[in-house]
């Protein structure tokens, strides 16, 4: 699809509404093109609303928004994009992996956006091409699918397989599709309709630097940080950390509290426990195995810790 101007008028693209699905991701991407349409005083693009029962489907927002039709009355797409949010693995049934699958097996050019990957995976028609999808589920959708080659991209374009990470991404997306197609000069009008001024690279990352998070530019603070970040599993020893960084643990401490107002282990437990609370509301891995990939000795002592940092037991987050 991208590179290619259609053979036809208007550019019939589909969007599979997947309950759970982001609304602002969703009009991120319809935006540019209803704008594209404008711009160019002609029908360039038309878009359909899809679900597997048809009607309405309650998004991330709580808001229903009415789809055009469910995949029972529909035969083949053009293009179709898979629009995913919370608890991509909750969503699937057998239905929708088949139409997924019907789609590919007709040549269908599909994406996916935010957690959509995910559900492409899992009806096996990512199988050998790159993808990406939101950085929160990357890791652990890249474990459960190794067939596919996930990065952490804004866009990534393999083949008749596209995808972005959701949110202000699908913006991305949609203006580089119109770029390809129709050029510079309308993606530009359309970027200044939405007041969209800065064009970010494909391979931009999806989150904000470390520096920016911390809101500090101290490089032996960002280097502890990120030594932590990268050993959730299996925590280092404080004094490890402070010996990597040519530190003393006293100074190291003095550091953290200067510019993040806690010890060094008080924010290394929480970073732990904030990805537990993630895999507890984004997987369906049990609470025992949670706590071991979040670097805790013991069900008992995650359980304690988790109750302390947000007041319930972490078997009440599902």
């Amino acid at each position: 699809m991208f590179g290619d101007r259609p053979h036809s008028y208007p550019q019939r693209i589909g969007f599979l509404l997947v309950p759970g699905f982001s609304l602002f991701g969703l009009t991120a991407m319809l935006d540019p093109l209803r704008h594209a349409n404008h711009s160019s005083n002609r029908e360039l693009y038309r878009w359909q609303l899809i679900s597997e029962q048809g009607g309405a489907v309650r998004s991330s927002d709580d808001l229903d928004i009415m789809s055009d039709t469910g995949i029972r009355d529909l035969s083949v797409c053009d293009t179709l994009i898979i629009c995913s949010g919370y608890d991509p693995h909750a969503r699937i049934t057998p239905g929708l992996l088949g139409f997924i699958r019907k789609q590919a097996s007709h040549g269908a050019d599909i994406g996916c956006q935010d957690t959509g990957a995910y559900i492409a995976a899992a009806a096996g028609i990512l199988d050998g091409y790159r993808a990406t999808l939101h950085w929160e589920n990357l890791d652990s959708t890249a474990e459960a699918y190794p067939r596919v080659d996930f990065v952490q991209e804004l866009l990534v374009v393999d083949r008749g397989r596209f995808s972005c990470p959701g949110a202000l991404s699908g913006l991305d997306m949609m203006l580089y599709l119109i770029n390809t197609q129709h050029g510079n000069g309308l993606a530009t009008t359309v970027s200044d309709e939405l007041i969209y001024t800065h064009k970010r690279a494909h391979s931009d990352p999806q989150r904000t630097s470390l520096q920016k998070r911390l809101d500090s530019r101290n490089p032996r603070l960002l280097e502890a940080v990120q030594l932590m970040e990268l050993n959730l599993e299996e925590p280092l020893r404080i004094s490890d950390i402070a010996a990597q960084l040519q530190l003393s643990e006293r100074e190291l401490e003095r550091l953290f509290r200067h510019y993040l107002q806690q010890t060094p282990s008080a924010y290394y437990r929480n970073l732990r426990l904030d990805q537990a609370r993630w895999m507890l509301q984004q997987t369906s891995q049990s609470v025992t195995d949670i706590s071991i990939a979040c670097g805790f000795v013991s069900l008992s002592h995650f359980t304690r810790s988790y109750q302390q940092r947000f007041n319930k037991n972490p078997s009440r987050e599902r």
